[in-house]
């Protein structure tokens, strides 16, 4: 029997469309568990910086204020084109009272949508075939 490069390539299809997926699903947990059992607060964007020095996407910096009065600057790593904040917007937000910089903005789960995304894609390129190339892959290595 001839190597199944087809199908170990379908195989391959399927195991980076369930990590990508499990990795939106790991962000996603972790995200929701910080709006669940974080400190809600309202912030205000003090402004915009680039990710990179020389990419587009913008993210945001705000300036937001804990429940003991510390005014802390939030520099968010999350940008987008064109930015989904402009200087001055209020925005709520939640914020792990032992780690000031551990913040996530109420809504944003864009890394989320971009890996369940992309998974999915992988997913459902492969998931019609996998069940026969894992038994092809099977048999081609037991028949040796």
């Amino acid at each position: 029997m001839d190597f199944p490069a087809g199908e170990l390539f379908i195989l391959l299809f399927f195991s980076v469309g369930l990590t990508l997926v499990g990795i939106g699903y790991f962000i996603f947990r972790k995200r929701r568990n910080l709006t669940r059992n974080g400190i809600a607060a309202k912030g205000i964007v003090i402004g915009l910086h680039r990710m990179e020095r020389h990419e587009y996407p913008l993210a945001p910096s705000i300036r937001y204020q804990t429940t003991d009065g510390r005014e802390v600057i939030f520099h968010s790593s999350e940008g987008r084109n064109p930015p989904k904040y402009r200087v001055g917007d209020e925005v709520t937000l939640y914020y792990d009272p032992k780690d000031f910089q551990h913040v996530q903005l109420a809504g944003d789960y864009l890394m989320v949508y971009v890996f369940a995304g992309m998974g999915a894609v992988f997913l459902l390129l492969s998931v019609w075939d996998i069940a026969d190339s894992v038994g092809t892959i099977w048999q081609w290595a037991w028949s040796e």
